[in-house]
């Protein structure tokens, strides 16, 4: 029988096991990689083998948004996740077991989207490990650009995954969690995504948000060409001048073809050529399944010389970022 879920039919049962039954699905593709973790409070995903002493890596967020978060979890990507139930911040206690079980001397970052219940979990998790004597950092994610005008004030989107990549590469390269997250916090603000949704009419929606909030503007559906010359140039009117490689992720959102979204990702490719940028990495998936719509969100990272060494590919499942 059908299912409401997230405003759609689905095939499954919505209980309260509901993120539980999905965690375990992902560990019986590997079942000797991964590890449940399940306190009375919440659940988490985490490798199975950590031996290394370097700086831990764990990212969390609400629950059922498709590969984020639990297709995460990969020795180039994030040691260990926090998943909250659907769409419910993940649990603070959760997250501050999962960093003691990570926890090898050298300390842990958390990274999250930049939303109040996620982002007070994780300070309330973070302040527990300091008590601890644990060394840990947070690093919240606002790669959002319609969110809000500063920076600092603006909601995470699918952005976080090329964070998470940062984080590990450079804790993998032995660096220590100061300097780790130096260069996770740069890496944030060189970040930039934008989302356009299509409406049932046609029309295209930028900067509509995950609660419902309005779009920032509203423009017509011409031609492929003019949504990739429109969504690129929102993009570059806010990157660094003086810096021309990037790095560009594509995401599809839940009505969007995997054509579509190959199509789109060479043309926004060639247009981002066409005006002097240097494409070093691109790739798209349906990394974010949050938003009920035919759409995009469009993520570029401006690579410097601090980013360069930490943003090579990393594949896993059926995705690269």
């Amino acid at each position: 029988m059908l299912n409401k879920l997230r405003k759609r039919n689905v095939l499954i049962d919505d209980t309260e096991e509901l993120i539980k039954k999905e965690l375990l699905g992902v560990i019986k593709t590997r079942p000797d990689y991964y590890d449940l973790v399940e306190d009375e409070f919440g659940l988490g995903l985490k490798l199975k083998n950590i031996t290394e002493d370097k700086v831990g890596v764990i990212a969390s967020g609400g629950g059922g948004l498709g590969k984020l978060f639990p297709a995460v979890v990969h020795e180039n990507l994030a040691d260990a996740v926090c998943t909250g139930n659907m769409d419910t911040a993940p649990n603070y206690f959760t997250i501050y077991n999962l960093a003691k079980e990570l926890n090898t001397g050298e300390g842990v970052i958390l990274l999250t989207n930049n939303y109040s219940g996620d982002v007070m979990n994780n300070e309330m998790a973070q302040e527990m490990l300091e008590a601890d004597g644990i060394p840990v950092t947070l690093c919240k994610v606002t790669d959002n650009f319609f969110s809000s005008k500063e920076k600092d004030r603006r909601s995470g989107l699918s952005g976080i995954l090329t964070l998470i990549k940062v984080a590990q590469s450079s804790s993998r390269k032995g660096l220590d969690l100061k300097e780790v997250t130096k260069i996770v916090e740069h890496a944030n603000e060189c970040l930039i995504s934008v989302p356009v949704m299509a409406s049932e009419d046609g029309k295209l929606m930028y900067g509509k948000g995950l609660a419902d909030e309005p779009p920032k503007f509203i423009s017509e559906f011409s031609s492929e060409y003019n949504l990739i010359k429109e969504l690129s140039d929102i993009v570059i009117g806010q990157l660094n001048n003086d810096n021309h490689k990037i790095s560009i992720q594509l995401n599809t959102m839940k009505y969007t073809s995997y054509i579509e979204g190959n199509v789109l990702l060479n043309g926004i490719v060639e247009y981002f050529k066409e005006q002097g940028y240097e494409v070093v990495l691109a790739n798209v998936g349906d990394y974010y399944d949050m938003f009920n719509y035919a759409g995009l969100i469009l993520t570029v990272i401006s690579i410097d010389e601090k980013i360069q060494n930490f943003i090579k590919p990393v594949t896993n499942y059926d995705y690269t970022v």
